[in-house]
């Protein structure tokens, strides 16, 4: 096992992010990433609405595995681009040496737009 020294953080500072359940309505291949990555179109419920993302997860998911998905995303981060493409959230995964990169999922479906505390 590997000894590693963690930075403390505080609960204010993870109380400021906003992580929401959403629904992956529709994804495709961002061409234009160097890394292979997917644009996501995911749907946070009324209050949030249609959000979008990049995400590297095309090791382990094909687009039509990724379609109905609950996941979990940071919702209040400022947009990006990546790739040319405006990501809107940040999709929260494992990532692992010897699996890829795992989506972070709720064990049970969950109300769109429920917030992570």
């Amino acid at each position: 096992m590997e000894n590693t020294t963690l930075t403390p953080a505080t609960i204010d500072a993870f109380m400021s992010l906003d992580i929401r359940i959403g629904k992956i309505i529709k994804a495709e291949k961002n061409e234009k990433a160097i890394k292979p990555a997917y644009k996501l179109y995911i749907d946070f419920g009324s209050d949030i609405g249609e959000k979008q993302s990049s995400a590297q997860i095309c090791q382990n998911y094909t687009t039509e595995q990724l379609i109905g998905k609950q996941i979990l995303a940071v919702v209040n981060f400022p947009p990006r681009r990546v790739a040319g493409f405006k990501s809107e959230v940040l999709v929260l995964a494992a990532v692992c040496d010897e699996q890829g990169t795992v989506l972070i999922q709720p064990e049970k479906n969950v109300k769109l737009g429920t917030r992570m505390l």
